[in-house]
């Protein structure tokens, strides 16, 4: 039976040649390959609603987004750490979703479990050191497991390919 597994990329700018695109992108390829129906989503090309009354454009994303983790078996974050914390887009998605479940999800209550993958300009050491931490606070989720990818400013384009490639094989091993 094939897994359905969501690809969360946590960065605000959802360009195709950002490092957590590229490690979206890894880790679906890795997952896809062993048979599992990957999703992606995309939290910078999503308009957020600013107010409970705003546009209907906006909270039509927050429901697809809603549809697309209750469908996911598996959902794997990947998103940078922007002082000291996920990006705010991605903290404000999550608590849509989160309260979406809570009020309407019966069958599924509680945090939905998932992989994150954090980016930082910092040595990773120094957030493997405390998992759990405001750098992987978000609503809705339950760390099952974490990645810290440390110096992505300084990362030689041989590292990013070692990434890259570890990246493969964790969305091969979700199979």
């Amino acid at each position: 039976m094939s897994r359905n597994i969501l690809v969360i990329n946590g960065h605000p700018d959802p360009r195709p040649e950002r490092f957590c695109a590229a490690l979206c992108d890894a880790y679906s390829e890795g997952a896809q390959a062993r048979g599992c129906a990957t999703r992606r989503l995309n939290v910078g090309a999503l308009k957020m609603p600013r107010a409970a009354n705003d546009d209907l454009e906006a909270w039509n994303g927050i429901e697809a987004a809603y549809r697309l983790v209750r469908a996911a078996d598996e959902i794997t974050i990947i998103y940078p750490l922007w002082a000291n914390a996920p990006p705010a887009a991605l903290k404000q998605l999550l608590d849509y979703v989160a309260r979406l479940r809570r009020h309407l999800d019966t069958a599924q209550p509680g945090d939905k479990a998932a992989r994150l993958v954090v980016t930082t300009e910092l040595p990773a050491f120094l957030y493997r050191a405390k998992p759990a931490c405001e750098a992987t606070a978000l609503a809705g989720v339950q760390a099952k497991a974490q990645t810290f990818i440390g110096s992505v400013d300084t990362m030689s384009k041989e590292q990013r390919q070692k990434w890259l490639k570890e990246m493969r094989q964790a969305g091969a091993c979700a199979a």
